[in-house]
This record gives C-alpha cells, sequence and structure tokens, in this order.
C-alpha cells in the first residue's frame, strides 16, 4: 500500500507541476503583453509552461515532495488531516 501511496504522490506532484506551469506561463505572458495579446494568440506561454512545470516538478522530487519548513508550521492542521486520512484508508 505504501507503494500505491508514493505513485500516487508522484502523479499528483507531476499533474500540480503541469497546471501551476501553465498558470504561471499563462500570467506571464499577459504582464509581458500588458494586456494586449491573449494567450490564444502565441505558443509562448505553452513552451514556457513546459519550462516552468519541468522546475516545479524537480524541485519536488529534490525535497522528496515534502512541505518546505516554513510551510509546514502553517499547514501542519493539513497534515495532520492527511496522515489520518491515509491511516484510515490502509489499516482494514
Amino acid at each position: 500500500m505504501s507503494v500505491a501511496w508514493k505513485i500516487q504522490t508522484v502523479i499528483s506532484a507531476f499533474t500540480s507541476a503541469c497546471a501551476g506551469g501553465l498558470i504561471m506561463a499563462r500570467a506571464l505572458v499577459a504582464i509581458m503583453s500588458k494586456g494586449k495579446k491573449n494567450h490564444d494568440d502565441t505558443n509562448a506561454d505553452e513552451i514556457a509552461s513546459y519550462a516552468f512545470a519541468g522546475l516545479g516538478f524537480y524541485w519536488q522530487f529534490t525535497n522528496k515532495f515534502d512541505t518546505p519548513a516554513l510551510l509546514k508550521l502553517l499547514l501542519w492542521p493539513m497534515e495532520i488531516a492527511e496522515f489520518y486520512i491515509r491511516w484510515a484508508v490502509t489499516s482494514d
């Protein structure tokens, strides 16, 4: 079961890296064009999103998919909830 959780962690990290990269790239295109160009007019946002997604996934991978220390202090209730959910699902 722990292997399944680890695989799901990698899949979720990849998915969120792709989504976050696209959001960041589209925002960057909007900022750089000062709202004159739509993201549908250019492929620059898709190309940049791959780079941002790769960097985001690499950062998560090198941190072993763990929350940074400062965010752990703020998000400890959610980490406890995640631990409980994992325990409840796997303790049959």
